[in-house]
Formats: C-alpha cells, structure tokens, sequence
C-alpha cells in the first residue's frame, strides 16, 4: 500500500453485493468473495483522469449464489435486464466501502480523488461467472503530472479478496502521450497471517485494528506515470 489512508474506519465485511455476498461466504473465513479485476483510467481533453471503468469477475460460487431466482422467464439465460436489479444493489452497497478504489499521489496524504456514484454500471453471466462493469467518475478532474498516482483496488478487511486479472488488467483510455501504466500485484499473506485470518467467521464484519494493519499491506497497485 502507498496511499496513505484516509479511508472510513473499518470497512468489514466488504459488502460488495450488499447482503448477497455476505451469505454467498457460507461458514467459511476471510477471504469470502474472490474477484479478478480490470481496470480502464479514463481521461478528459485536459490529459487529466476523469474517472475508473471497472470490470470485477466474481469467483464461480458467490455467482451462483447471486444469481438464484433471477431467471424471471426461465429460459435457462440471464440477460442484462434480468441481472440490472442485482447490479443496482451492488453499486449502491459500494458506496460505503469507498468502491474499494484509492486514487492519489504516492506519498502525500493530501491529495486524492473522490468519486461521485457509479454510472453505467451492469452484470454479464458467462454460464459460470458473474462480471461486474462499472465506471467511477472523478468529482474533479485528477492531473496525473502532480507526482507519482497510484491506483489501488483492495478490501483492506479481506473479506473479498481482490487479485488484477492476467489480461487487460489496466488501460489507459485517451491518455496523453508520455503517459504509461506500471502494474504491482499484491503479494499476499504469509502463512501465519493467513492462518490468522481464516480464523474470522463469515459474521464477524469488522477486524481488530492489529489485523488491518497486516492486511493493508497487501494492496493491488496501477502507478500511472505521465512524464
């Protein structure tokens, strides 16, 4: 992690599909939803960031899950109007968990952006899996060229467990020439500390202060250099 935190206090629970996902983790422990994540930065005429097109893959069992009844004409598919309902749920659940997105200036705890509500947002099914696609616009425009930007995308409480897709993990859309991504994946836990975090049940939602601090080390970073 290299942002400095300026985040609420303790997210627990990480409700990503809001009462969905915290069932969807069973009896199980921390880590309870596993997603991919691909991450577009958009930027304005300005060269400056203008906001985040997120897409996240939720792992095959939390889609299960969340998709049970949704078939409204049981034709065995789910279209985009059937899982709408689902997704509306799940990008106004993220609001209070700061969209699990962190954008600043490695180093300076002054400056950061802040995301106004979600905005075409949706789900696709592929038979197996559930994706989440939406996109976070800035309150005001993010100039990239103040210092170094990183970009994290975590849940500090590991509840969801968030790992950068192998493929088109991050673009640059419209960006300025000089400007490139340098991608840092989070490292993971050793086994003491992941042992440590098995241990919380899926009804526990928020973790003691000493726990968090392990965890928020294991932030998946996008530096966006623009030169």
């Amino acid at each position: 992690m290299y942002l400095k935190s300026v985040r609420k206090s303790v997210l627990a629970g990480a409700a990503v599909a809001a009462g969905t996902i915290v069932s969807a983790g069973g009896a199980g422990a921390h880590p309870h939803v596993w997603v991919d994540s691909r991450s577009d930065i958009l930027f304005n005429a300005d060269g400056a960031i203008s906001g985040i097109r997120h897409a996240w893959t939720f792992d095959e069992m939390f889609s299960a899950y969340a998709i049970q009844g949704l078939d409204e004409d049981n034709d065995g598919k789910l279209t985009r109007e059937e899982l709408q309902p689902l997704a509306q749920v799940n990008v106004e659940s993220l609001n209070e968990f700061d969209y699990f997105t962190y954008l600043g200036v490695i180093g300076v705890d002054e400056v950061y952006g802040v995301f106004r509500d979600p905005v075409d947002y949706w789900l696709d099914y592929d038979g197996t899996k559930l994706t989440l696609h939406f996109t976070l616009p800035l309150t005001e425009p993010f100039d990239p060229k103040q210092g170094l930007t990183a970009i994290e995308v975590y849940d500090p409480t590991f509840f969801v467990d968030f790992q950068l897709a192998e493929t088109d993990t991050a673009l640059l859309v419209d960006a300025p020439s000089g400007c490139r991504l340098d991608i840092e994946r989070a490292e993971g836990f050793d086994t003491a500390t992941a042992n440590l975090l098995s241990q919380f049940p899926a009804d526990v939602r928020e973790l003691p202060p000493e726990i968090l601090e392990l965890t928020e080390g294991n932030a998946n970073t996008i530096k966006v250099v623009c030169e």
